[in-house]
């Protein structure tokens, strides 16, 4: 159960930083404010993203591992 929640947290935070980042940066553009709306939008990715990823995780993985056996 801990490597389900570490996991979960990693993989959720890594991937609402980058996720986050390039949607503002599409949707806004580069300029002075940029990190502060991505520190924004992050802030609210990663609270969707972490629980989701620990929820899912698990789930993801019993498929994938379903498509690769032989």
């Amino acid at each position: 159960m801990k490597l389900r929640v570490v996991t979960g947290l990693l993989m959720g935070t890594m991937m609402s930083v980058i996720m986050s980042g390039f949607i503002t940066l599409v949707n806004t553009g580069w300029d002075g404010d940029f990190m502060l709306r991505w520190l924004r939008a992050w802030a609210v990715a990663w609270v969707i993203a972490v629980p989701l990823a620990v929820m899912v995780g698990p789930i993801a993985r019993k498929m994938a591992e379903r498509l690769v056996k032989p």
